[in-house]
Formats: structure tokens, C-alpha cells, sequence
């Protein structure tokens, strides 16, 4: 049976390819993310930085398992979800995750 739910939400781990000399480093955490109806996810313009960031303050919730420089855990705050969204390899796979998690969803319905 397929519930209709008012508000779904999701967590998935994202991975994130940080530049480093000479090549990349694989980075995880976990993003808990909304899933925004289609005609509201359309009205966003993803061709623009603006547009990507008012996006994914839209459909990101929460952020786990991110630490400081030193590893101390953060908490989640607005100011800790702008720094974290700040590089662009970041946003990229922030929406890889998002995209993939929902056409998963749409392939196996």
C-alpha cells in the first residue's frame, strides 16, 4: 500500500570529493532532506548559485556527522548549513545524492 505522506523527508549519506594536491579525498556525512513537490522543485532556477543555494535550503533539513578542522563534532544550525554548502563540490553532491535518492524512488515505482 503507498501512504501519502505530508511531508516526507529522507537521510542519506553524501559523499563528497573534496580537491586536494594532485587529486581528490572522499569526505561522507549524512543529510536528512525534504522532498519538495515537483511544481515547487521546478520554480527553483539551478543554473544560477543563488538559485542552488535557495534550493537546498529548501530540501536540506539537518546535516550529521560533520566536524571541525580538529574533528569536534558540530551541531546543526543555519550558520553551520551555509558553511557547509559554501564550496561548490559540496552543493554538487549534495544535489547528486538528492537526485539519485529520488530516482531510485521513481525507477522502482
Amino acid at each position: 500500500m503507498f501512504k501519502v505522506v505530508t511531508d516526507p523527508r529522507f537521510t542519506h549519506p553524501v559523499s563528497v570529493l573534496v580537491p586536494v594536491d594532485g587529486g581528490h579525498t572522499e569526505q561522507t556525512f549524512r543529510a536528512t532532506f525534504r522532498v519538495l513537490p515537483s511544481t515547487e522543485a521546478d520554480s527553483h532556477d539551478l543554473s544560477t548559485n543563488a538559485g542552488v543555494d535557495a534550493f537546498l535550503r529548501r530540501i536540506v533539513v539537518n546535516l550529521d556527522d560533520i566536524a571541525d578542522e580538529e574533528g569536534h563534532p558540530l551541531p546543526y544550525s543555519e550558520e553551520l548549513r551555509d558553511r557547509v554548502f559554501a564550496p561548490t563540490y559540496v552543493k554538487l553532491a549534495l544535489l547528486r545524492t538528492y537526485t539519485a535518492a529520488l530516482g531510485k524512488a521513481r525507477a522502482g515505482n
